[in-house]
């Protein structure tokens, strides 16, 4: 039970993080869900998926392949939002990765 509530806690920052700026500039908010929903869920599979040994590493690709789909829908809504949503998933990635091996070990 403590496990879910770290990566809870960790999932609700990254989603926080990813929203914030989304809400800000005032786009759509079935995309603010959308990524909401996607940094809780990553939260979960971040830490249990061992990709790559390095764990900041780790979830930067985990977070990669799980956006990948998504990058589809997006570019042909916006394609000049690529860069910075895979930087940001990038960033957040390896930082939920660094906070999951630190308080889930």
């Amino acid at each position: 039970m403590r496990q879910f509530f770290i990566s809870l806690a960790i999932g609700l920052g990254a989603a926080i993080l990813d929203t914030v700026p989304m809400i800000v500039m005032k786009l759509d908010k079935f995309f603010s869900i959308s990524a909401f929903a996607t940094w809780l869920i990553l939260a979960f599979f971040i830490p249990r998926i061992g990709l790559v040994r390095v764990h900041w590493l780790n979830g930067m690709v985990t977070a990669l392949l799980f956006i990948v789909p998504m990058l589809f829908l997006i570019y042909k809504l916006d394609p000049k939002g690529i860069p910075f949503i895979m930087l940001n998933t990038l960033i957040l990635g390896a930082l939920v990765g660094f906070l999951s091996h630190v308080f889930l070990k």
